[in-house]
């Protein structure tokens, strides 16, 4: 059932209208700041505890409705399992943006500018990066946490890891700018959460582009750190697709980069997906 659950989810977001609204976690937010209010002071909140603490309350409350749903038809804690996946695991939006932003160029949109600055991420992108480079970076980003991230956690934790995943991850977003304890953390643990998965997006770009490529720029990187989650990532999937500013881009393909970029994102998906099969069917997971 798990791949099944898998496939019903990507398929639902894709063909749905609008998932985005329902996507919403200002429920968490919200709590995370009444408890901030209130405990802003005490040298246990703003700690390892207090992020242990609240995370603590979503996730119990969570273990509790899945445990009264046992006691209910199959099809109950079915449909509660895709919707929290559904609520969790959200491709399609990136897909549409990186789409926007290709269209932009081949058409020399006005918006160009505008789409481009939707997609990139200023705390993984370097000044010195190309607009091309910049975009591609961060959504090789984006599509780890929207997509890779959320799959890995519940392929190993079940429905509770990718619920928890992205409370850390929301989390994270939210308070990644304060100067806190707290703050800290959470970025920690969401490295130690991301650890493994960014890893195995990487292993999926190698195998989908050059992997002798990918290879060099895995030899660049520091393979260990937790620092390095992101930079790992991104440095293997440009080596993957070759990037090269110096190619000889046809006039006619102003995005030529940009659509490689994608059909690689895709190959990668599509094997992981496959090698995900292949381990659920023989009965490994």
């Amino acid at each position: 059932m798990t791949l099944i659950f898998i496939f019903i989810t990507l398929v639902i977001d894709f063909i749905a209208v609008d998932l985005e609204r329902f996507r919403r976690f200002n429920w968490f937010i919200s709590l995370y700041r009444l408890l901030n209010n209130n405990y802003f002071n005490n040298k246990f909140w703003d700690s390892s505890y207090g992020l242990l603490a609240l995370l603590s309350i979503p996730i119990a409350i969570f273990s509790l409705v899945l445990f009264l749903l046992s006691f209910f038809p199959p099809i109950l804690e079915a449909i509660f399992i895709l919707s929290i996946l559904v609520y969790c695991i959200a491709p399609k939006r990136i897909f549409n943006q990186f789409n926007n932003y290709i269209i932009s160029i081949e058409k020399d949109d006005v918006d160009t500018t505008i789409d481009a600055e939707l997609l990139i991420n200023k705390d993984i992108s370097d000044n010195l990066d190309t607009t091309d480079v910049a975009i591609m970076k961060s959504v090789f980003v984006e599509t780890h946490k929207q997509i890779l991230g959320a799959i890995f956690w519940y392929l190993v934790l079940g429905i509770t890891g990718v619920f928890m995943y992205r409370l850390v991850e929301k989390l994270h977003d939210e308070i990644k700018n304060d100067s806190t304890s707290l703050s800290e953390s959470t970025s920690i643990l969401l490295s130690i959460i991301e650890w493994p998965s960014t890893r195995v997006f990487a292993i999926g770009l190698a195998l989908a582009g050059n992997l002798v490529s990918a290879t060099m720029a895995l030899k660049k990187s520091d393979i260990f750190s937790l620092d390095a989650n992101y930079s790992l990532l991104t440095s293997i999937g440009i080596g993957a697709l070759q990037y090269s500013s110096d190619f000889d881009v046809p006039e006619r393909e102003k995005a030529y980069w940009l659509n490689q970029f994608k059909l690689l994102i895709i190959r990668t998906l599509i094997i992981l997906i496959i090698f995900i099969a292949i381990m659920i069917l023989s009965g490994v997971n």
